[in-house]
C-alpha cells in the first residue's frame, strides 16, 4: 500500500466532512457557532498536543515564549476568525456551498504571497479570475442572466464563509515563517492550542447565552468534529507530505469538495443545479492552474 496515498486521501475524506457535520449540528441550532468552535479547537488541540508530547516531545516543549506569541496572533485569523465566521455561515448556507467556497483559499493565499515576497505568474493570475468567477455562480451571485445581487439567508451564509475562507488564506500566507522554523506538526499544534484559549475567551465575553447539544447523538456529532475532520485530518495531512510530493497532495485535495457534494446529498439531502455544477467545475479548474505554479516550489516537509 502506498501510505502517502492513503494519508492524503484520508485527510480529504475527513475535512469533506468538516462541512456536513457543522450544517447538520448548526441548520437546527443544535450549539451555537461559538460553542461549537472552542469544542472543536480545545478537544482537537489537546490531542494533537498529547500526540505530539508522546511523538516529538523534544519539539512540542521546546517552543519559546516569542514563538507562542506569534501563535496566538496567527490564531486570531487562521482558528478564531476562520471558525467562527464558517460556523456563522453555515447556519444560513449548505454543506455543498460551504466546501466549495472554503476551497478558494488557494486562490487568496496567491494574492496575498505577493506581500510576503512571492511573484505572481500569469498563469496563476488567469486561474485567479477563472475561480473567481466560478466562486460567484456558485453563490448565484452570477447567472446565465447576469449577475445578481441579492442579500438573503442564503447569500449571508455565502458571505461569511468567504469571510472565513479569507481568514485562513491570511492565515497560511503569513504562517510560512513560523511553519519553517517549527515544522508543520509543531507549529500547527500550537496555533490550535492557541486559538482554543482565544476561543474560550470570546465564548466567556459573548452576549448571548451557550446553546449545549441537548441530545447524545448531538454530543457525538461534536466529538467526531473535533477528533477526526481537525486532530486526525492535520496529522493525516502532515504524514502525507512527508510520503509523497505536494503536488500529488495537492490534485488529492480537490476530492474534498467531491466527497462533501456526495455527503450532503446522501445525509442532508442538499442540491445544487446543473449551473452550480458548472460553477464547481470552473472552480476546481481555476484552483489547479493556482496550483500548478505554486507546486513547482520544493515542499516544506516537517
Amino acid at each position: 500500500m502506498n501510505w502517502g496515498v492513503f494519508w492524503s486521501f484520508l485527510s480529504a475524506f475527513l475535512w469533506s466532512t468538516t462541512f456536513v457535520c457543522a450544517r447538520y449540528l448548526l441548520a437546527g441550532r443544535s450549539i451555537d457557532p461559538i460553542t461549537l468552535s472552542v469544542l472543536r479547537f480545545a478537544l482537537g488541540g489537546g490531542f494533537l498536543l498529547t500526540v505530539g508530547l508522546f511523538w516529538r516531545r523534544s519539539q512540542i516543549i521546546a517552543i519559546r515564549r516569542a514563538d507562542f506569541a506569534r501563535c496566538l496572533l496567527l490564531a486570531l485569523l487562521g482558528i478564531v476568525g476562520m471558525s467562527v465566521f464558517l460556523f456563522f455561515g453555515q447556519q444560513y448556507t449548505g454543506a455543498i456551498n460551504s466546501s466549495i467556497i472554503m476551497q478558494t483559499s488557494p486562490v487568496f493565499i496567491a494574492l496575498l504571497g505577493i506581500f510576503v515576497g512571492e511573484r505572481l505568474a500569469l498563469t496563476s493570475l488567469g486561474g485567479i479570475l477563472v475561480s473567481l468567477t466560478g466562486t460567484a455562480i456558485v453563490m448565484k451571485a452570477l447567472t446565465l442572466q447576469g449577475f445578481q445581487m441579492s442579500f438573503g439567508q442564503n447569500s449571508r451564509g455565502d458571505l461569511l464563509v468567504l469571510a472565513s475562507a479569507l481568514c485562513w488564506s491570511v492565515y497560511s500566507a503569513f504562517s510560512k515563517p513560523l511553519v519553517n522554523k517549527l515544522g508543520g506538526y509543531v507549529a500547527t499544534t500550537w496555533v490550535m492550542v492557541a486559538g482554543a484559549l482565544e476561543l474560550i475567551v470570546l465564548w466567556c465575553l459573548w452576549p448571548e447565552p451557550a446553546v449545549w447539544p441537548g441530545q447524545a447523538h448531538k454530543w457525538m456529532a461534536v466529538i467526531y468534529l473535533a477528533l477526526f475532520p481537525t486532530a486526525i485530518a492535520f496529522f493525516a495531512w502532515y504524514e502525507a507530505m512527508r510520503l509523497i510530493k505536494l503536488s500529488l497532495l495537492n490534485v488529492m485535495q480537490y476530492l474534498t469538495p467531491v466527497f462533501t457534494i456526495l455527503l450532503a446529498w446522501a445525509l442532508l439531502n442538499e442540491r445544487i443545479t446543473l449551473w452550480q455544477s458548472a460553477g464547481v467545475v470552473i472552480v476546481m479548474l481555476g484552483i489547479m492552474l493556482v496550483s500548478r505554479q505554486r507546486s513547482l516550489r520544493p515542499a516544506q516537509i516537517d
